[in-house]
């Protein structure tokens, strides 16, 4: 193979990711305008200024490009709201105010989620979740762990229930804000919270920059 060949691969490889890239952030658009049943692979080709059998070349199905679209929304949200070990809950009481204003993604997010789970085969789409809920539970363990040892969270729950219940009460009350718009999200994942701080006789260090309460 020639030297010259090595830049055309690479060049060719750059403008496939690009392609790519801005095929999801169409979608992203999209979805967040539309939502989910509203999104044709035909709009988010028109908006690339491809054909649909160039994004169906592409990513292979509309299903796989929704996957691609959660996975690629997961990115942007971790970029946008990142969750240091320090830094307690504020992250997430950011991103579900944010997503009160996306509702297209959310019901994909919704959706798509829920499929993985009926999926009865280990496809693509149930291994990326299971990873995803998986990582983001000991994201969150790790995090009330720390709080806990400074005093800014109860120590008589484990960290991992503690944070299985955080996530579930995220994403169910997603779903009951999806069905019903006046649930405000953010308030309720704060009550969570203050149940998970101390009682008033246990009050945390004034200086714990747990940053727990928002």
């Amino acid at each position: 193979m020639s030297s010259s060949s090595v830049p055309r691969a690479r060049g060719s490889y750059a403008k496939t990711e690009q392609f790519r890239l801005d095929v999801l952030d169409a979608a992203l658009r999209i979805l967040a305008e539309r939502g989910n049943d509203a999104t044709t692979l035909q709009l988010v080709a028109d908006e690339v200024g491809r054909s649909k059998a160039g994004l169906l070349h592409h990513f292979g199905s509309r299903e796989t490009l929704l996957l691609e679209v959660v996975r690629h929304r997961d990115d942007v949200n971790r970029q946008q709201f990142p969750a240091t070990e320090d830094a307690g809950f504020q992250a997430s009481l950011d991103l579900v105010a944010h997503n009160a204003t996306v509702p297209g993604l959310v019901a994909l997010f919704a959706v798509t989620s829920a499929l993985a789970a009926a999926d009865t085969t280990e496809t693509e789409r149930r291994r990326y979740f299971a990873e995803r809920y998986a990582r983001t539970r000991a994201g969150f363990a790790r995090r009330i762990a720390r709080a806990q040892r400074s005093g800014a969270l109860r120590a008589d729950i484990a960290p991992d229930a503690a944070a299985a219940l955080v996530l579930a009460a995220m994403d169910g009350l997603q779903t009951q804000w999806l069905l019903d718009p006046s649930i405000d999200m953010a308030a309720h994942l704060r009550a969570l919270i203050l149940l998970l701080e101390p009682t008033n006789d246990e009050d945390p260090p004034p200086e714990s920059g747990t940053g727990l309460r928002a």
